[in-house]
């Protein structure tokens, strides 16, 4: 076999690599593109060659593949990063070319020992890893959800309340706590059955979730025992809160089988402080809080360390 016919013969076998290959650059040129006929784009990237990555993907997006390009050629070594492509990163692409919203990939970048013009080189292997992206977030979903409700389970919720602690360490910006439980809830299920009882958990959740805004967490620790955390909440707009969440429950019955069941709660409300060493601290004073309430009646609010707000109204 020729020299032009090997030639041919390994292009034509870099071609029918399952994944895209690019040969980069530290620039961000195309200077060679290989392969991706497993990648469900139906494109092979070739109208690329010789430009550069900015002349084919938005300024951004451009940047970020760079700094990967710069990366491994800086420290010498493979880098394995994950990206995506949406409505707002998707490269340019022919206008005949059906394409998914959005796109994930494995990047893999070797740097290569070649130099192209004077320019170091690296070795780009893409790889289309969005059904894997997908059934990852799904499962991540379901190890952080609460079956019944949907909402944070214990696990996630104390993950998200340790992020939220030390991002208050590091602003100090007002967070609050609340522990809420629902009152007398063994005798709905002793009397009712525990579908009623699962309904009444939805129903508080439902009415938790009208009440609070999208950037607080609800978690349900367990049973009939759930956790709000406040972002940007001093104690004031917490109590405010928390009382128009127990008026609200206590007003509004969850309706079971045709049935109205009159619900109430029993809230504790703490905030995080300088002190507190671990967040489990604030969520003791929120728990202490919340036992005062059941302990004054029920149905009603309780802050601790004991503060003004605390007068403890029945509502």
């Amino acid at each position: 076999m020729d020299r032009n016919a090997l030639a041919s013969h390994y292009y034509l076998l870099l071609d029918a690599l399952p994944e895209h290959v690019f040969v980069f650059s530290e620039q961000g040129q195309y200077l060679e593109v290989f392969g991706g006929q497993d990648n469900y784009t139906n494109f092979d990237c070739k109208i690329y060659l010789g430009q550069n990555l900015r002349d084919v993907m938005p300024l951004k997006t451009a940047e970020l593949f760079l700094s990967y390009i710069q990366q491994a050629l800086k420290e010498n070594q493979t880098v394995v990063v994950n990206y995506h492509f949406n409505n707002d990163t998707m490269i340019k692409i022919p206008a005949h070319i059906n394409t998914p919203k959005e796109l994930w990939f494995e990047g893999i970048i070797k740097p290569l020992t070649e130099r192209h013009q004077g320019q170091r080189t690296v070795l780009w292997t893409a790889k289309n890893i969005t059904q894997r992206h997908y059934l990852e977030q799904q499962l991540k979903a379901l190890s952080e959800t609460d079956e019944l409700t949907g909402v944070l389970n214990r696990r996630a919720f104390m993950t998200t309340l340790r992020k939220k602690h030390q991002q208050f360490l590091r602003d100090a910006q007002n967070v609050s706590l609340l522990m809420l439980d629902i009152d007398r809830f063994k005798l709905v299920n002793d009397s009712l059955g525990h579908q009623a009882g699962d309904a009444v958990i939805k129903h508080v959740t439902e009415l938790c979730l009208q009440t609070i805004r999208q950037v607080d967490a609800l978690g349900r620790l367990g049973g009939e025992e759930f956790a709000i955390i406040l972002h940007d909440a001093n104690l004031e707009q917490a109590y405010q809160l928390a009382s128009r969440l127990c008026h609200c429950v206590a007003t509004q019955p969850c309706v079971w089988q045709q049935q109205p069941i009159r619900v109430t709660i029993s809230i504790g409300l703490s905030a995080f402080q300088l002190e507190d060493k671990t967040p489990e601290q604030v969520i003791q004073r929120a728990d202490h809080a919340m036992y005062t309430s059941k302990n004054l009646g029920r149905n009603l609010v309780s802050i601790f360390p004991p503060h003004p707000l605390s007068q403890y109204p029945k509502l």
